[in-house]
C-alpha cells in the first residue's frame, strides 16, 4: 500500500515538475520555438505596403456600384446583337464556370456540387420572366452567389439576353 501511495505522488510531483519546465522552457527559451513566424513562404513575393487610400474605409459596396455605373454599356451596346454578344462575354466571365458553356449545368466547378447546378434550358428556367432571372444572378439562389456587387446591372440584363437567346436556339 505505501509503494503505490508512493509511486502516485512520484508520478504526481514528476507531473507537475514536467509541466513547470516545459512553461518555463516557453516562457524564457526561445530556441527552437516558432515566436514569430514570417507570413511569406520563401517561393512568394513579399506583399506590398499599400499607399494611403488605396483601400475604402468607408463606402465600400457602394464605390463600387459608383464605379460600375460610370462604366455602364458604351454606346455601341445599344443594339440587341451587340447586347448578347457582351452578355456572352459577362457570362462566360461570371457564370460558365457552374453552369457551362452550353447553359446545361455542366461547368468544371459545378461537376463538384451535388446536386449539380441548374440547366438552364429546361422547361422550368425558360418559363421563367426575365425580371426573376435578373434576381436569381443579382441575388443568388441556394448555391449560386450573388453577384449585385460584382456586376454592373447592364451586365446582368446582358446575360439575361445572353441567356434568352441561347435559350431560343434550342
Amino acid at each position: 500500500m505505501k509503494r503505490l501511495l508512493f509511486m502516485g505522488a512520484f508520478l504526481v510531483i514528476a507531473g507537475y515538475g514536467l509541466y513547470t519546465a516545459v512553461n518555463l522552457y516557453d516562457k524564457y527559451m526561445v530556441v527552437g520555438r516558432m515566436r514569430e513566424t514570417p507570413l511569406v513562404r520563401p517561393h512568394e513575393r513579399p506583399l506590398l505596403i499599400m499607399e494611403t487610400g488605396t483601400v475604402p474605409i468607408q463606402g465600400g459596396d457602394e464605390m463600387v456600384r459608383m464605379a460600375l455605373k460610370k462604366d455602364a454599356l458604351p454606346e455601341s451596346m445599344t443594339t440587341r446583337k451587340s447586347l448578347v454578344e457582351f452578355g456572352k462575354l459577362e457570362y462566360q466571365a461570371f457564370c460558365s464556370h457552374c453552369h457551362g458553356n452550353d447553359l446545361d449545368g455542366q461547368g468544371t466547378v459545378g461537376q463538384s456540387f451535388n446536386p449539380l447546378p441548374t440547366d438552364l434550358t429546361i422547361p422550368r428556367v425558360v418559363q421563367l420572366s426575365d425580371a426573376s432571372i435578373f434576381a436569381a444572378i443579382s441575388y443568388g439562389t441556394k448555391r449560386s452567389p450573388a453577384l449585385a456587387s460584382s456586376m454592373s446591372v447592364d451586365s446582368r440584363n446582358a446575360v439575361v439576353r445572353y441567356i434568352r437567346s441561347r435559350q431560343g436556339a434550342k
